[in-house]
């Protein structure tokens, strides 16, 4: 996503030489483009060898004290956030009057570029890969009390491997019982028209986590349709001939009533899991476990315990786990088979982590297979008697040799686990 120089207002964002000689510690290589309130450039950290997005505010808003307070909220909102659906913020540096957000860098393009690409890339089948990241990371969100104001596609950022990122947290506001006084800011009519609940407009002082489920449903509408629902609130599958069990789904969430809306993020994803979760597309695996639930959770968390049964066969040498156990945190897992010259490595992040029930993880193959992206683990860990039914649910396949590779793979893992502990 390169984009020139853009002047607005008479000021010219700085070149990236410019903006580099501000920021000493951080290397600039070229201008991304520019938001509502800030211009957002590709850098990189050296000391880390580490690739970011440097967003600093618009230059014509950049003596505004309101501009500059939004801000540092939109980087302390994000600060409150870890979770592999929401794009990472690392630092918030100052150089004189100069702010910027260093955040983490996504190697893609956002919703709105593969929408107009016209190539076909947004199918109803991608639809159904996407939607759930999204309601994903805005549950997480809500639960920190953040509200996003903003979504729509261009504020969803796509990678290479098929992951979303919420990005662009400029208007979020906070809400909840723990959540600071408003700002002045937080009571004005904000957003993106098309994208905005009715309550946006006419009650701005008391918008709440449910505008982003409206503006979800909007995305979603226009995700099957190529267009946003009209006053008539047709139906997508009446505009594009897709799936009529998706409807529901996408009326209920832009429900002008917020009351009649899901009422959290939570509800619409498992909703739209059940259509996305197809034979094609995932598989299921139950195995009991002859051991309590903590105890099996920590067989998935811990890498001593790891290395006794995450890999299918016996004949495997011990797995080498190493794991960040929390949402956000990271996981890489290293296989050694049999007479194999390379191991086979696989991570991911942690989307859920509530132990000891439920653990979700996104998947991938390091370094990506040709034709691969990446994909999610959740297992269910539910009391049985003295032991544990393990559910487990991997999804977003694109191929069938993939889905049957990691079918097969996943029974072996299983069987090991319960051997285990005695099974």
């Amino acid at each position: 996503m390169t984009m020139s120089t853009e002047n607005t207002k008479g000021r010219t964002a700085m070149t990236p030489a410019e903006l580099a000689k501000r920021l000493p510690n951080l290397e600039v290589l070229e201008l991304l483009g520019s938001g509502g309130m800030g211009v957002v450039y590709k850098g990189r950290q050296p000391l880390l060898d580490r690739l970011v997005a440097i967003k600093v505010i618009r230059p014509e808003l950049d003596t505004d004290s309101t501009f500059q307070e939004r801000f540092l909220r939109e980087g302390r909102a994000l600060a409150k956030l870890r979770h592999p659906f929401i794009v990472t913020v690392f630092d918030i540096q100052q150089a004189e009057d100069l702010y910027c957000l260093v955040m983490e860098y996504v190697e893609g393009a956002s919703l709105r570029q593969l929408l107009h690409a016209g190539d076909g890339s947004i199918t109803e089948r991608r639809t159904l890969d996407y939607v759930p990241q999204i309601t994903d990371a805005l549950q997480h969100a809500h639960e920190a009390g953040v509200v996003h104001r903003d979504i729509k596609p261009e504020n969803i950022l796509v990678d290479n491997r098929g992951r979303i990122r919420l990005v662009d947290f400029g208007l979020a506001t906070l809400f909840g019982p723990t959540a600071p006084p408003r700002a002045p800011d937080d009571d004005r009519v904000a957003g993106t028209l098309r994208y905005m609940a009715p309550e946006q407009i006419s009650m701005p002082n008391s918008v709440d986590h449910r505008a982003d489920i409206y503006a979800t449903g909007v995305v979603f509408y226009e995700m099957l349709s190529h267009e946003v629902p009209g006053p008539d609130r047709v139906p997508p599958s009446s505009r594009a001939g897709t799936d009529p069990r998706i409807d529901p789904i996408v009326m209920r969430a832009i429900e002008k009533d917020r009351n009649l809306r899901y009422q959290e993020a939570r509800l619409m994803h498992l909703d739209v899991n059940k259509l996305a979760r197809t034979p094609e597309t995932s598989l299921r695996i139950d195995q009991y476990i002859p051991a309590p639930p903590e105890q099996v959770f920590a067989a998935w968390v811990v890498p001593t315990q790891m290395a006794d049964w995450y890999a299918p066969t016996d004949d495997f040498a011990p797995t080498i786990g190493q794991v960040d156990p929390q949402v956000g945190g990271t996981y890489r897992i290293t296989m050694y088979p049999p007479g194999a010259a390379e191991p086979h490595v696989l991570s991911g992040q942690y989307c859920k982590f509530d132990a000891p029930r439920t653990l979700s993880f996104t998947w991938a193959h390091e370094p990506l297979k040709p034709g691969w992206t990446e994909t999610q683990v959740t297992v269910d860990f539910q009391p049985s008697g003295d032991g544990t039914n393990l559910v487990l649910t991997h999804e977003r396949f694109r191929s069938e040799p993939e889905r049957r590779d990691h079918a097969n793979g996943w029974r072996g893992c299983l069987g090991r686990l319960s051997h285990k502990f005695g099974g």
